[in-house]
């Protein structure tokens, strides 16, 4: 036992000496604050000057709904991009839609535009490659947050274990900023998984597109994050040995992303985009878009104050009639379950959809869960689990097109929307959980327009619809939930989580053993 001590107290200081000595390295490197031109003045904001310049209040908000059209109107907008390009992501994959958005930023910087890129290194892929080379072009810069000093990901798992308090501390903020004026905010990271393109698993997500002084709101946040002393430079990172390879592979590196697979594919869709957003045939809608992120201060200094958090409240406390939640993870923990009880008996209504059993990623997220359903349930609010084959019955795409997909695919619930009074859209990263409460890093936009707000509700109820409808039945002296849905027209009950096996339900029992505050 003592050896055992000993061995991790001197990986401890093994770890944590190797970190400070790269912090160290880092304070070297130059911070950035804000570029002194006019946003509005680019040629993304030119075709909306006039409405933009009204009230610098105010925003145009536009829906990005389908993975594809999300990952087609970032390139569209790389493209119109003429200044600077800042993307906050937790998740960066090599892969097929990373490496399309690579080449398009690589394009974008050989034109002179400044490009960022800033990653969480718990959703990087330890093969960084791609992000190496990328860092070699003197208009890009990559930086990584908060990471690990064990490069090799199974290695990844003992640093996680000696310092689980910084580890578990995540940048899990997701925002795309061009010229600073153009935001786009969601749920989606950057792999093929957020992007319909993945073969064996989809996460349904919505991000929104906005114009106008919120863009400008969000880079101060995004360099808040650039600047601060957990941002690592991506070279500082990999061996001397690991860099040298790195560096013999550039060639290859550079040629996959260059050539990215159907590039021809999409160049015209792309354009069609770009037309269209020109000559203002998207629907957009205006109104007062607030934003809102944590401190990048949270992982080292956790404070009872969260903006977030009191944003939350103050907008709950003043919502009278409909509350609509989309929320993947959701763990609401005592205080909001009390909220959602006190609202309920005064008349809100709550509609609330998120992952079953069988769609969810994130098993011991979902047993937590469940401890609230019942509770829920039994107040009143309306409660829906999405299918796993939930993508199999309805899509859609920014026109506001249904479609459908066959085949079954592993498909999860990933947006973080709440709708309040048909009216306020909050839209981000952050989930109902603990985890984002307290521990991690979020960023949200609160946007003021009853249109956007009600084209959401539409489509969220259509999706509950299509889901699992969660319900009391009695039993003897007991209330039991059931899941109640609609298969081949007939309507149909399940006693147990749809679609699941007894090993699965077991997982899901066994793991409501761990605390909520660290899921």
């Amino acid at each position: 036992m003592l050896a055992f001590r000993v061995v991790g107290l001197l990986c401890a200081l093994l770890f944590s000496g190797c970190l400070s000595t790269i912090v160290k390295k880092n304070s070297t490197y130059p911070t950035y604050s804000l570029e002194l031109y006019n946003p509005l003045q680019t040629p993304i904001a030119q075709p909306y000057m006039a409405i933009l310049e009204r009230d610098r209040s105010k925003s145009l908000g536009f829906l990005l709904l389908d993975g594809k059209s999300a990952l087609l109107q970032r390139i569209a907008l790389i493209r119109m991009a003429t200044h600077n390009i800042d993307i906050q992501t937790y998740i960066y994959k090599n892969d097929i839609s990373s490496r399309v958005m690579m080449f398009e930023l690589y394009k974008a910087a050989n034109r002179g535009v400044k490009v960022r890129l800033l990653i969480d290194d718990n959703g990087l892929d330890s093969d960084m490659s791609d992000i190496i080379m990328l860092n070699t072009h003197p208009n890009i810069d990559v930086k990584i947050f908060n990471p690990y000093r064990l490069r090799h990901r199974g290695l990844r798992y003992l640093e996680m274990i000696i310092s689980y308090d910084r580890i578990k501390k995540r940048m899990h903020n997701k925002l795309f900023i061009v010229d600073n004026v153009a935001l786009v905010i969601g749920g989606r990271n950057i792999a093929d998984v957020y992007f319909d393109n993945d073969l064996e698993e989809n996460f349904l997500d919505i991000d929104a597109l906005f114009l106008g002084e919120v863009g400008l709101e969000a880079k101060k946040s995004f360099l808040e994050y650039w600047n601060y002393k957990s941002a690592i430079p991506a070279n500082l990172l990999p061996s001397h040995h690991k860099l040298k390879k790195y560096a013999k592979t550039y060639a290859s590196t550079l040629s996959k992303i260059l050539h990215p697979p159907d590039q021809q594919n999409y160049n015209q869709e792309v354009q069609d985009f770009i037309q269209d957003f020109i000559h203002k045939k998207n629907t957009g809608y205006y109104g007062s878009a607030s934003f809102i992120a944590d401190n990048p201060s949270k992982i080292n200094a956790p404070s009872p104050y969260s903006p977030i958090k009191q944003a939350l409240s103050n907008i709950l406390a003043h919502t009278t009639n409909s509350l609509y939640i989309a929320s993947s993870y959701l763990i609401p923990g005592h205080a909001l379950l009390k909220t959602f009880k006190k609202k309920l008996k005064e008349g809100l209504e709550i509609n609330i959809l998120t992952n079953s059993l069988s769609s969810t990623d994130a098993i011991v997220v979902y047993g937590a869960w469940e401890r609230y359903a019942k509770k829920l349930v039994k107040a009143g609010a309306n409660v829906y689990e999405t299918k796993n084959d939930f993508f199999k019955y309805v899509k859609y795409t920014s026109k506001g097109i249904k479609y459908k997909i066959k085949g079954r695919l592993k498909n999860s619930l990933h947006s973080k929307i709440l709708i309040f009074d048909g009216r306020k859209t909050w839209i981000g990263s952050f989930n109902l959980d603990a985890r984002s409460a307290q521990i991690n890093t979020e960023s949200v936009v609160i946007f003021d327009n009853s249109t956007f707000a009600t084209h959401l509700q539409n489509l969220m109820q259509e999706q509950m619809q299509e889901s699992w409808h969660l319900v009391l039945e009695k039993c003897k002296l007991r209330q039991h939930l059931v899941w109640e849905g609609v298969e081949g027209g007939q309507v149909i009950w399940h006693t147990k989580p749809p679609n699941t096996s007894p090993f699965l339900r077991f997982i899901k029992n066994w793991s409501k053993i761990l605390p909520e505050s660290e899921l």
